[in-house]
């Protein structure tokens, strides 16, 4: 068996592949942009040789360009997260679930790091850059080339008891953890109607969705952005806060269900109700830049690390 067959998965037959293409054909192609080649998709996404040609005979999309067969970054990502490649998305999902997990088996803290790259590397003087943090705080910070930013320091405990839902809430997120993950451009991932045509959704048009729904039940509800925090690196995101008898109730039963089908911390009959306390830290109501330097927006990780309860990050 050569090594890019091997990278194939027993569970990818024709019919599976047939069933996720018909899923990734439903993005209209405008939102595509041809960038990976054979390798990428290899090394970026695990999908081997064979596989990749599997896909292109089953009519996955691809231009030529340069004399070489393109595909688009997404299209692969998203086939490899549903048949259970080793990609970033399925480790980040299977983080996600550790930590979730983890924070309702006591308290701790998470050691956040913010670490720009430089979008103008040998200007002279420092970096003064401009970072957007946990709780809606603003802090600017001029950092050398060896410099390390602070870290910021988030208390996680154990969250209350999830609330019970009214049934019509209840049922609408039942209905929404239906949708099937897909990593969308940001030209289409805030189309609620397109995730309600086709199915097929990501976090930005899940909040909207939610958003849009709740409101129309009569809840009050308001668009959350901020970070999913796990180790070893925290991921932006956006999701729907309720009020709920009186206090603001994170909420994303997309990626509820994602976790309970893709980590094994978190049980396969997690209710997808159930709120994401814990899990995330607000920054904004809306999309805010990260860190900003200048006017320009740096490429940022986001390096985490858990302490349990009585150890010092």
């Amino acid at each position: 068996m050569t090594s890019a067959a091997a990278r194939i998965p027993a569970t990818a037959s024709d019919a599976v592949i047939d069933e996720l293409l018909a899923d990734v054909a439903r993005i209209p192609d405008e939102h595509r942009s041809y960038t990976c080649g054979g390798w990428e998709a290899r090394t970026q996404h695990g999908v081997g040789a064979e596989l990749l040609e599997r896909l292109a005979r089953a009519g996955l999309s691809s231009r030529e360009v340069d004399g070489e067969t393109r595909y688009d970054g997404l299209d692969l990502g998203n086939i490899a997260l549903h048949l259970g490649l080793s990609s970033v998305q399925r480790v980040a999902i299977r983080s996600w679930g550790r930590s979730w997990a983890r924070v309702r088996r006591g308290p701790g803290r998470h050691r956040l790091q913010y670490v720009p790259a430089c979008p103008d590397p040998g200007h002279e003087g420092l970096c003064r850059y401009r970072f957007a943090l946990p709780g809606g705080e603003r802090r600017e910070i001029a950092l050398g080339p060896l410099d390390e930013p602070p870290p910021v320091v988030l208390e996680s405990v154990p969250p209350p008891a999830a609330p019970e839902l009214p049934a019509d809430l209840a049922a609408l997120f039942r209905e929404i953890a239906g949708l099937r993950f897909f990593l969308l451009a940001e030209s289409i991932r805030w189309d609620a109607d397109f995730m309600r045509a086709t199915g097929i959704a990501d976090c930005g048009g899940v909040s909207t969705l939610l958003l849009r729904e709740a409101r129309e039940l009569g809840y009050e509800a308001r668009r959350s952005f901020g970070l999913i925090v796990a180790e070893p690196f925290s991921t932006p995101h956006h999701w729907a806060d309720v009020r709920i008898a009186g206090e603001w109730v994170p909420f994303d039963p997309m990626i509820m269900a994602a976790m309970a089908r893709w980590s094994t911390s978190v049980p396969d009959d997690t209710p997808v109700t159930q709120p994401l306390t814990g899990l995330v830290t607000r920054i904004s109501g809306e999309f805010v830049p990260p860190a900003t330097h200048g006017s320009a927006e740096p490429r940022v990780s986001y390096v985490t690390e858990y302490h349990a309860h009585g150890s010092t990050p």
